[in-house]
């Protein structure tokens, strides 16, 4: 399927490791001009990009960085993909203001800013955006109180944004992942043996996925194939999920 990518400005956060980067390498082999953001110099992004930006998007001021050097590079912005953000380990009671702070401060209010700083651009061809929340703002992770929570709102604000945008023509989805094997899962579920089992009593089709696997239906609903779908949330957990 020719997804019309060919040119098309994207920037992508969180493009050195797990579901961004993947997301990123797609793009670049859909066609399309791709700036890639991330926090530090030390991950590797994809090959093909346009350009590439280091900035901590919790840094103060940092969103407003990376939307205008990819703006600068691209000469302006039809999609962009926010894909930068971790889960944190904490309960009701051992969370401190601190983790909150870092949790609410990485995986929401960051991406409201990049949205907010992004629509202005995306407006002069009816752009796409994409959030990544993940499987845990539905069903949540015990002892991750605070990813949970953080994840749960960039849907809720990313399906708020999607009706406040429609009419300029711009679509606002989100990508849900469940286990795919970035850094973050490899760390909780080290070896093969605990990734198997977990599998077998949680994950239906009986492994944890790849981020490649996201990749392509990243890549359809930040393209302009997609006319219609916004304000969704598409599950990539491989039947993990227990909703409809």
């Amino acid at each position: 399927m020719d997804l019309g990518l060919d040119g098309w400005r994207v920037l992508v956060t969180g493009a050195t490791s797990g579901v961004g980067r993947a997301i990123a390498s797609e793009l670049v082999v859909e066609g399309a001009e791709v700036v890639g953001a991330a926090r530090t110099e030390g991950g590797e992004m994809p090959e093909g990009l346009r350009d590439r930006v280091y900035e901590d998007v919790v840094a103060d001021g940092a969103e407003q960085r990376i939307v205008d050097a990819a703006v600068a590079s691209l000469g302006g912005l039809d999609a962009i993909v926010c894909a930068a953000g971790r889960g944190l380990h904490g309960s009701l009671e051992s969370a401190s203001e601190e983790l909150w702070r870092e949790g609410l401060e990485l995986n929401l209010l960051s991406v409201a800013r990049l949205l907010r700083l992004s629509v202005p651009h995306l407006r002069e061809r009816g752009g796409r955006a994409l959030v990544l929340t993940a499987l845990t703002g539905t069903e949540p992770r015990p002892d991750h109180i605070v990813s949970n929570t953080a994840k749960a709102g960039a849907a809720a604000l990313a399906k708020t944004v999607s009706r406040e945008v429609a009419a300029d023509g711009i679509l606002v989805n989100c990508l849900a992942p469940g286990r795919l094997l970035s850094w973050q899962v490899r760390r909780n579920f080290p070896t093969e043996e605990e990734r198997a089992a977990f599998a077998e009593q949680h994950i239906p089709v009986g492994r944890f996925g790849e981020p490649a696997e996201a990749a392509p239906f990243a890549a359809l609903l930040v393209s302009p194939r997609n006319t219609y779908v916004t304000g969704q949330t598409l599950h990539v957990d491989g039947g993990m999920s227990h909703g409809p």
